[in-house]
């Protein structure tokens, strides 16, 4: 998201249109984090000391950390997608996201949030709250939506 956009606030609408988008980028988040975890348990295992010097061993090594080190690289470019979208990521293991919004009752910022696994944005709270503080959005009250 450019400067121009950073500014930007959100209707709930507008957050469920970008739902299957970041539920997409979180399912690809956690499947290459887990894949690197996987990696760097085997390297991390205890090597027999007679192995440590091969070459073919310290090659594989090499390979495998690198490896891993570029699935999180990818993983960073799942929750960057999110980021641009003008997500604030607040919780990587439930997927948790909340958006700008400004509330047209009292003119006063809020976040809409969003939890991976909600097919709808239905909650808010102040910007100095957070996930337990989460409220229902009202649809007859239009400074939520």
């Amino acid at each position: 998201m450019d400067e121009l956009e950073q500014n930007h606030y959100f209707s709930a609408d507008e957050v469920n249109v970008l739902i299957p988008k970041m539920e997409e980028h979180f399912q690809n988040f956690w499947a290459l984090r887990e894949n690197a975890q996987s990696i760097l348990q085997e390297v991390r295992k205890k090597v027999p000391e007679d192995r440590e010097s091969e070459p073919d061993f310290i090659a594989h090594h090499q390979m495998r950390q690198s490896q891993a080190h570029f699935l999180l690289e990818q993983a960073k470019v799942e929750l960057d997608a999110i980021m641009e979208m003008g997500g604030l990521i607040k919780d990587l293991s439930i997927g948790l996201v909340d958006f700008m919004h400004l509330s047209a009752e009292d003119n006063e910022e809020v976040l809409l949030c969003w939890k991976y696994g909600e097919k709808k944005v239905r909650y808010w709270h102040d910007t100095d709250e957070g996930f337990g503080a989460r409220r229902p959005i009202v649809r007859n009250k239009p400074h939520l939506q």
